[in-house]
């Protein structure tokens, strides 16, 4: 089956939104059907009337029908500079491949498109923090550790 990688659009929100509950309850079934249905409804509103299209993008595998693997990417805009007006980097959060597609080359394939409208929307860098687990598939990306930045943790998750 041949797959697309693209940015989503208004449609594919709430196939998002379901790999994104698998994601957080690490592919457990759905105990909970209102909760589940609250969490799709409350996604595809805060994406289409909280956020602008320029702060949060999709990417998505999909076949003709499904949606098999998203990684989101949230902009962050730099202060202007004088060698740079409008810098901007961004930040990989999100990433998940349903477990049937695993181990396929789907999530790498995803990547390997991001990385590319990266570069043509001239972006700084691309920011992850990976899982333990995910390190080695970013590595082979090309992504490298870093010294971690200073950072202020103002609340448990």
């Amino acid at each position: 089956m041949p797959l697309e990688h693209r940015i989503a659009t208004q449609a594919d929100l709430a196939q998002i939104a379901d790999l994104r509950w698998r994601l957080r309850v690490d592919d457990a079934p759905v105990s909970d059907r209102d909760a589940y249905d609250r969490f799709v409804a409350d996604f595809i509103r805060i994406c289409t009337q909280e956020w602008r299209t320029d702060e949060m993008v999709h990417w998505i595998a999909a076949d003709s029908e499904h949606v098999l693997a998203v990684m989101s990417i949230a902009i962050v805009r730099k202060l202007p500079s004088p060698e740079n007006l409008r810098g901007r980097w961004g930040y990989i959060s999100n990433s998940y491949v349903l477990p049937h597609a695993r181990n396929a080359g789907v999530g790498q394939k995803l990547l390997t498109a991001i990385e590319a409208w990266a570069r043509a929307e001239e972006l700084e860098l691309l920011l992850v923090w990976p899982s333990e687990r995910a390190y080695p598939f970013y590595e082979r990306a090309g992504f490298r550790r870093h010294p971690d930045p200073l950072v202020l943790r103002l609340r448990s998750e």
